[in-house]
């Protein structure tokens, strides 16, 4: 799981600020008549193809380090690799 966090978070981290620096990301936005927008919050801003095809791929990869992060933590904790004791104290 480690390496998938140290991979996964910063990938996140990334993905967060380049939303902000771009102005949204492409799974929000859209492609019409060969214009590509970025959308988020109800804000949208038209950029290059380029662009807006990485911010696709960078969202999708996110996603997909997030889910197998997840998805890696949940096997752990149903083979009993990891346990989660609630009742002890600190």
């Amino acid at each position: 799981m480690y390496p998938t966090f140290a991979l996964a978070f910063p990938n996140c981290f990334i993905f967060i600020l380049g939303c902000f620096y771009l102005g949204g990301d492409a799974l929000n936005g859209y492609v019409n008549a060969g214009h590509y927008v970025l959308c988020a919050h109800g804000g949208c801003r038209e950029v290059a193809k380029a662009v807006w095809t990485y911010s696709y791929w960078h969202a999708i990869s996110t996603m997909a380090g997030m889910l197998l992060f997840f998805i890696e933590a949940s096997i752990f904790v149903t083979t009993g690799d990891i346990v989660f004791d609630f009742n002890k104290r600190a």
